[in-house]
Parts: structure tokens; sequence; C-alpha cells
């Protein structure tokens, strides 16, 4: 009886598993991650171990890397995205999972509800209507050009398959009727532009995406004289013109609070999961200039960056 209870106390005492599942490939997120489990009075090395698993921007290899970190087993798995949620469900329906930014958790299956999510998994969802509606509304101020607008999307990706509908969906509320110009291949990207152009458009709003590679499709864009405007602030950074994002940063830090509450015990399905209340928005004014576009004071106003 003794030595059983020594082993429980060992396993009580020991560095906990976290399994980090990202196919991006970016450390980022992770870094923001430790530093919140840090300020909840977890030290890396003593009280929590992380494997790491990252994809490469593939996202077709999440399910292996989540089968990976089942295998170990890791004592939770952190899913930083939608098709790494997917898969470490998939994967597993005891390890719990928390989920960082996954859009409609309910829709995709991953949980029973928001308030009661019911199964291994939990966390932050995707604010991703509310951003599709506010670029839309963002757009709109941008005056005359808005009326001139497309949106850069590949059907075959799931998310932009929703994106694409909600854009729509905002679009006719705001009198709006945006060209959707679909491709599915590299090779079909430079050609969508020069037909854009052709087309008179003057602002592009182009969802997040392994293909369309965030310096790649700004310097398209200004090539080809269009207002580069995303729900990802990557493509500002590299010369859009404005974005509007779920903070990135909040989002992995509230991630934290779940790691922590479930290694403490508490049970993924009975954790709601949260939703972002606000978009972060970034503005390239020095972007916006290069295409004399003026931007208008409230975009400037309600910014959150503007880089100059």
């Amino acid at each position: 009886m003794l030595c059983i209870g020594a082993e429980a106390l060992a396993q009580a005492d020991r560095a906990r598993r976290i399994g980090w599942l990202d196919f991006s490939s970016s450390t980022k997120n992770l870094e923001t991650f430790e530093q919140a489990m840090a300020a909840l009075g977890w030290t890396k090395g003593k009280d929590f171990t992380v494997d790491y698993r990252g994809g490469e921007g593939r996202s077709a290899r999440a399910a292996i890397l989540a089968a990976e970190l089942v295998r170990l087993p890791v004592d939770v798995i952190v899913a930083a995205g939608t098709p790494e949620a997917l898969a470490a469900r998939d994967a597993t329906k005891t390890i719990p999972i928390v989920m960082a930014g996954v859009e409609d958790p309910v829709i995709q299956k991953l949980v029973v509800s928001l308030a009661r999510p019911g199964r291994n998994i939990t966390g932050v969802a995707s604010s991703r209507r509310a951003l599709d509606e506010k670029v839309l509304s963002l757009v709109r101020q941008l005056g005359p050009p808005a009326s001139r607008l497309a949106i850069l999307i590949d059907p075959t990706d799931p998310e932009h398959r929703v994106i694409v509908g909600n854009l729509r969906a905002a679009a006719r509320t705001m009198k709006l009727s945006p060209n959707v110009v679909e491709v599915q291949q590299y090779l079909e990207v430079e050609p969508a532009f020069a037909a854009m152009k052709r087309q008179g458009s003057k602002v592009l709003v182009v969802p997040p995406s392994s293909m369309f590679v965030p310096r790649w499709i700004a310097d398209l864009s200004v090539t080809h004289g269009l207002a580069l405007v995303s729900t990802s602030p990557a493509y500002v950074y590299e010369g859009g013109v404005l974005a509007c994002s779920d903070d990135r940063s909040a989002v992995f830090a509230r991630a934290a609070t779940y790691v922590d509450r479930i290694l403490k015990g508490a049970k993924p399905g009975d954790l709601p999961v949260e939703v972002p209340a606000k978009c972060k928005l970034t503005v390239n004014r020095k972007a916006a200039q290069a295409l004399k576009l003026t931007l208008p004071q409230s975009i400037l106003l309600e910014a959150d960056v503007v880089i100059d």
C-alpha cells in the first residue's frame, strides 16, 4: 500500500506534458501561451513541458502529428486552429483538448454547445462571422473604391467557403456587390490579379491561407493597384491596407487559463467556450497613401495599430 501511495504521489508531482499542435509551425503563439502559464504559477521544465508538433504549413499533416501526441501520451493538447482541433478530436476522445481560434466549433462538431461543450474539447472560438462583417463595414467606409470590391478565395478550403458566405451575406446588407474570384492552385493566382485589374477592382479582401502567402499577395496587390484587406494582420505588415483580426495573443493567453484549470482537475466538457468580443484593427497608412487612398478619420481613430 505504501508503494502505491508513493507512486500516486510521484504522478501528482511530475511535470505535466502539454501537446502543442500547430501546422503553421509558428512559435510566437507558443511563447505567448508559455508566458501566460508562467503568470498562472506554472514553471516550464519543472511544472510542465511542451511536446511541440508543427506541420510546416501543411494541414494534411495535422492528423499524423495529433496521433503522435496521443501516443506519447500527453496530459492535454492545445490545438492552434481549426484543422488542428479537428485532427486532435479524431485522434482522441479522452485526452483533454483546448482549441484556440476555431470558427463555429458547434457546426464543426467539436463541441455540443458553447455553454456546455460536453466532450473532451473546450477553449476559445473565433469570432469569424463578426470579423468578416466588420471587415466589410470598414471597406464601406473607404467610399467609392468599396463599390469595386473583389474577394479572392480557394473554393477547396472549407474555411474559405464559410468566409465567402459570411461576406456575401454582409455585402447584401450593406448594398455591396463583390466580385468573388476563385483560385485553386498557385499558378492561378497571378492571372487572377491581372483579371481583377482589368475588371476595375480597387479593393481586395483576402482570407488567410497557406496558398495566399502574405508578402506575395501584398506585392501583387500593390502592383495591380488594389487596396488589400484581410482578417490577418500579416497582410498589412507586408503592404496591405487594413486588417480586422482576433487578438491572437489574447486568444492564446486565454487558452492557458483553460489548460491551467484542466490540469488542476476541471473537465473540459464543463468549461464554456469563449468567443472574443473585440477585433484588433491594424492599419497601414503608408500603403494607403501609396495607392492614393485616403483613410477616413473614423478608421484611424478606431485602429489599434497604425503603420506609417
